[in-house]
């Protein structure tokens, strides 16, 4: 068979000519008019039979939040009998657990009922016999071949899928953060600009994500592919950084590219593993992604799989289009920084006692640095690019250069011993005066009690690199002395506050804290200095300046007309007048309007 590709991709001086062949090639299958913008037909084709799957995600993106659930065939995607909505439970302060609990049987329940309404279609029922939300299977289906015997087997392959509007979202939001050196990196590697909306859908841009699997950070590398592609080892893990673990990906996409030959196939390997992706090749002679998709089958080739190509297309378009699909919203600012290069091993301790920078601050800058750095007792290696503040890299030079050179060994602050019959790690923490935790972080053993004979561990010595610190305050509470805005306004009842003191709650952002206060995502960065605003954590306490003007509220639970006067610095009497309130009676997502104190 005859194969049209660039031998390396938007590497080669012939790159407008390959580009103009491949699109040229697709045009005969797909129509131009099918494409997006922001996609390249020829690198990215979009073979007729996955057109609906890129629908049906670009809804789960851009239209359904995770209040709602589809339901849907497995393999016809734009087959869709209903949605469940849990709105309704949370406008009346339902808990998350009571959500939960009754999304669970609400989603059995109409799984069931779609079930039979399926079977009854398969017994020769008519359509119009049908509860008269479902009467419309028969019109979603016509053109899928089977006869009646396709509904009895669709009653099988029902399928539930949770919207992601809100989580994409927020995952616009962080994604500024990084995208610009995303976009480097993948340059520098000759990859195609689309690969930076990878993210989105591994795991919308969250570099704590972990699945299932084992799988870690925001490219969701396992620890052994991990380990062939990104530095790991005892005190770094490169995949919870989102830049250094970019930089594997892209090793990974390109040699996946340059052994498929194209980059559908590149991408399905990302999920499905680059040697899964050959067999369905050399089995079904072919490189187009339509026909491995609804031909190819195998045990580990399932629905995420089939369905990681769609959803790609659909993350980039929808990303393309994010003005359109939710306005207002507006990346974080680009992470800025240094990178100081050194020779040999160092104690971060060392350098941020040298350099006057809060170890908090170096920690945000390098989440790929394992806790036992932080602590002081692992060493920081040669050949970990560690960032530090921008600007700040010649005072880390200098510093490391008036180190004594026993300050920088040449070897890790650890130290081997062989499991002996009867060890424990605990009994072994004690003996050499170390942790049963530091000793599981330092040789990444999930579990304690997971030791064997034989096996070597690294010991991390206490103190090693300096004496340990006390626990990193990884938490920016700035100002100690600062009292909640309850407190505030009950010290002080005639007051306005000039900046209320927000604690944050947990699984809010810094965007739903800002759009709650009626101010901008950037006033509230730069009131309380964030260097990284995706990482606050619940029990934060972040400083919101009053704007002095009406804000626009949404209910949220626990929330009482008395409470929000005094967070909001107005009265209850206000707030009754400017929405028309009777009562003080106020439900769970009722948008209320608060009027400058």
């Amino acid at each position: 068979m005859r194969k049209h590709r660039c031998d390396r991709p938007r590497l080669s001086g012939l790159l407008p000519v390959c580009t103009v062949l491949l699109a040229f090639v697709a045009s005969g299958a797909v129509g131009q008019e099918r494409y997006h913008p922001a996609i390249d037909p020829g690198l990215f084709p979009l073979p007729g039979n996955l057109e609906a799957a890129v629908e049906f995600w670009k809804d789960v993106f851009a239209t359904y939040t995770s209040d709602q659930v589809i339901l849907h065939d497995e393999r016809h995607l734009n087959v869709v009998y209903s949605v469940v909505d849990m709105g309704d439970l949370r406008a009346t302060g339902s808990s998350e657990l009571q959500i939960d609990r009754a999304r669970i049987r609400r989603v059995r329940a109409e799984m069931s009922r779609i079930a039979k309404a399926l079977r009854d279609l398969a017994a020769g029922r008519p359509a119009m016999d049908l509860p008269p939300d479902l009467r419309s299977i028969p019109s979603q289906m016509e053109n899928i071949a089977g006869g009646r015997t396709k509904y009895r087997r669709a009653a099988g392959l029902i399928r539930s899928q949770r919207g992601l509007r809100d989580r994409f979202e927020e995952a616009i939001e962080i994604s500024g953060m990084f995208m610009p050196g995303i976009q480097r990196t993948l340059a520098d590697y000759g990859l195609p600009a689309e690969i930076r909306c990878l993210p989105f859908v591994e795991s919308m841009f969250n570099y704590r994500a972990r699945s299932k699997v084992g799988a870690s950070g925001a490219w969701q590398f396992t620890a052994s592919t991990g380990r062939a592609f990104l530095q790991m080892d005892e005190a770094v893990d490169a995949r919870s950084d989102v830049l250094l673990a970019a930089e594997g990906a892209a090793r990974k996409l390109r040699q996946d590219y340059e052994s498929l030959e194209a980059w559908p196939l590149a991408l399905t390997a990302y999920n499905h593993g680059a040697g899964g992706m050959a067999r369905a090749v050399r089995r079904l002679d072919t490189r187009d992604i339509g026909v491995i998709a609804e031909k190819y089958r195998s045990r580990t080739f399932g629905f995420a799989s089939r369905n990681f190509y769609p959803e790609f297309l659909a993350a980039v378009i929808v990303y393309a289009d994010r003005d359109r699909h939710f306005p207002g919203i507006e990346p974080f600012p680009e992470i800025r920084f240094d990178v100081v290069d050194r020779d040999r091993y160092v104690a971060l301790t060392d350098l941020a006692t040298a350099t006057g920078v809060e170890m908090d601050e170096l920690a945000e800058l390098n989440p790929a640095l394992d806790r036992s750095v932080l602590a002081g007792s692992l060493l920081v290696p040669p050949r970990y690019p560690l960032r530090v503040p921008a600007g700040s890299a010649p005072r880390f030079e200098q510093a490391y250069a008036a180190l004594s050179p026993e300050r920088k060994p040449d070897r890790q602050a650890a130290f081997g011993y062989r499991v002996r019959r009867g060890d424990t790690l605990g009994a072994i923490a004690r003996r050499f005066g170390s942790s049963v935790s530091e000793i599981q972080r330092a040789n990444r053993l999930p579990r304690a009690d997971r030791i064997y004979v034989g096996q070597r561990l690294r010991i991390p010595q206490q103190g090693s690199g300096r004496t340990a610190p006390p626990p990193v305050q990884r938490a920016a509470v700035r100002a100690p002395a600062e009292r909640t805005a309850a407190a505030e306004t009950r010290n002080s009842p005639q007051e306005t506050p000039s900046e209320i003191v927000h604690v944050v709650r947990s699984g809010e952002s810094v965007h739903r804290i800002a759009r709650k206060y009626g101010v901008t995502v950037a006033t509230v960065v730069a009131a309380n200095e964030l260097g990284r605003p995706e990482l606050i954590h619940a029990g934060q306490r972040l400083r919101i300046p009053a704007g002095g003007k009406d804000v626009v509220y949404r209910v949220r639970r626990g929330d009482t007309l008395s409470q929000l006067a005094r967070t909001f610095g107005t009265s209850t009497a206000k707030i009754q007048r400017a929405n028309g309130l009777r009562g003080s009676r106020i439900i769970v997502g009722q948008t209320l309007r608060i009027p400058a104190g």
